[in-house]
């Protein structure tokens, strides 16, 4: 069976991503693994660590924080695999969570569930850098060895 590895972040664009896979899921009655990557932090981010201003940063609960984005993280595959479901087509949801770059860990999925399409989106939530060269698809689209569709 064909088999469609959609990574999503929850942005906006990324509904065009899910609008994609989908018709080509049910072109092919394909089973689709919906995916999405939350990093997990341990200290504030790397742009904050600079800022002497922002103390109470170092008293944050990060455990919390972590947990918090990985429930609204499963908001957003549950969200983007609605639409599949009201198609009748085979679905499954993740949620990776981890110390690695989303587009790393979108190619190790590529390779354990055995998918023969990436469908992932130019661009995301990240900064206004992402937009010109998106940077997760790009490197998406050169670490797997199977073909990936980078919708614009």
């Amino acid at each position: 069976m064909y088999k469609i590895l959609l990574a999503t972040d929850g942005s906006e664009h990324s509904n065009k991503v899910v609008e994609e896979a989908l018709v080509i899921a049910e072109a092919l009655s394909a089973e689709v693994v919906i995916a999405t990557i939350v990093e997990k932090y341990f200290s504030p981010p790397r742009v904050f660590q600079g800022v002497t201003e922002i103390k109470e940063m170092k008293e944050v609960n990060w455990d919390q924080i972590n947990r918090q984005l990985a429930e609204e993280a499963k908001k957003v595959v549950e969200k983007a695999a609605q639409p599949f479901k009201d198609k009748g087509l085979s679905v499954k949801t993740e949620v990776v969570s981890g110390y690695k770059a989303p587009a790393d860990a979108i190619c190790e999925m590529t390779q354990k569930e055995n998918v023969n399409l990436v469908v992932v989106g130019s661009r995301g939530l990240k900064g206004i850098g992402e937009m010109f060269l998106g940077s997760v698809s790009n490197k998406v689209a050169h670490c797997t060895g199977v073909n990936v569709l980078i919708v614009k």
